[in-house]
């Protein structure tokens, strides 16, 4: 701010001028901020040129503070062009347009394979990014929340997370009352505008097999196979895709014994499948655990016991409605912790990507506050 001239004198760049003196007026100055009490200071008149000259640098300088602190903010944009289809590599002209015209200063990240998202966001906070933002369906979100999370645990940061959700079902965002699928506007309105909301994450732990946190939701067993199923079927897109996924995996799923510990209770059959879940949706349009809040502390379970085919058919369109709860094939929990074990090899999907397809032991346990999200 501050440069030095020719003559060796030191002057302050892009200051205003000094002021002319005027030895036949005190100094007044009103604060607009306290009309009630406005504030008056009374000077030598030969001071007042000198006086105002100092308030008028001290503005200049707290407002160059202020330009430049907003200027700091790092943002790291990492974009799956694969996502919903090829849906958001199609609209990355649109985006980055919309974010030139808003004035955002930021860095635009692309994946090329399964797994860069969590590795380009961990490192986008390492480097001191502020904010990260996922652009993508639910597989991209969960990846990159992963790596930001890594990222502000080794740097001891709390960089924040933000969507800007473009997949095929986007169902995390639909828990979020300000948050739209496939609306880059509002995308950037909440970068222009950030507010932060601390939310919960879940950690997911296959014993011998790894671990991977859960920003939605973890299926075990057939809704598992089903997004397996449906990460196939590339001839259609939307929510036709889900329902020819669970058609395909009802003709070769077989349900296994589960024993399911949680809340000091075993439950112990075969089991369709159990969601455990952060998020309220699963599978673009299902209500699954139409109770969960992803600030409570708690994760919600939905376990539903073996159906066949009819069943099926039936509980479908309840499902999507969320009154499912009391069916007597149906049991909704809401846990801290739980365990699920089999005797036989598991699928297992987090966030609609197949993690396992050999898991025997899983624990999710809740991360309450893990992240700040910005809304």
């Amino acid at each position: 701010m501050f440069c030095c001239t020719e003559n060796g004198k030191w002057k302050m760049e892009n200051a205003p001028p000094p002021v002319e003196s005027q030895p036949a007026a005190a100094l007044s100055i009103h604060v607009e901020s306290q009309p009630a009490a406005a504030l008056s200071i009374h000077v030598e008149p030969q001071q007042a040129a000198a006086v105002r000259y100092i308030i008028e640098v001290s503005i200049f300088c707290k407002t160059r503070d202020m330009q430049g602190s907003m200027m700091m903010t790092q943002i790291s944009i990492i974009l799956n062009p694969w996502a919903g289809r090829g849906k958001a590599g199609r609209r990355r002209p649109e985006l980055v347009k919309a974010l030139d015209d808003a004035g955002v200063s930021y860095e635009l990240l692309l994946t090329n394979a399964r797994g860069h998202a969590t590795e380009l966001a961990r490192d986008a906070v390492v480097r001191g990014a502020d904010v990260v933002v996922a652009i993508g369906g639910d597989g991209t979100l969960n990846e990159t929340v992963n790596g930001l999370y890594q990222g502000n645990q080794q740097t001891g940061r709390k960089a924040a997370f933000a969507v800007i959700p473009l997949g095929t079902g986007s169902d995390f965002v639909k828990v979020l009352e300000t948050v739209n699928a496939d609306d880059i506007a509002g995308g950037i309105a909440r970068l222009q505008n950030p507010k932060r909301r601390p939310i919960d994450l879940g950690l997911v732990e296959i014993a011998g097999q790894g671990s991977r946190l859960l920003l939605n939701a973890v299926g075990i067993g057939f809704d598992a196979q089903a997004a397996a199923e449906a990460l196939k079927i590339k001839w259609v897109t939307g929510w036709p895709v889900y329902y020819i996924a669970i058609a395909r995996a009802l003709m070769n799923y077989k349900a296994f014994p589960m024993r399911i510990n949680f809340n000091n209770e075993t439950l112990e059959r075969p089991m369709m499948f159990a969601t455990i879940a952060n998020g309220r949706h699963q599978g673009a349009s299902f209500l699954m655990t139409p109770d969960a809040h992803i600030d409570d502390g708690l994760l919600d379970v939905c376990m539903v016991d073996m159906l066949g085919v009819v069943k099926v058919a039936q509980y479908i369109p309840l499902i999507e409605k969320g009154v499912h709860g009391k069916l007597p094939e149906v049991r909704l929990e809401r846990v801290k912790t739980i365990q699920v074990t089999c005797a036989n090899d598991l699928p297992v999907a987090i966030d609609g990507e197949v993690f396992s397809t050999t898991a025997r032991d899983i624990t999710v346990t809740n991360l309450p506050g893990a992240v700040d999200l910005l809304v």
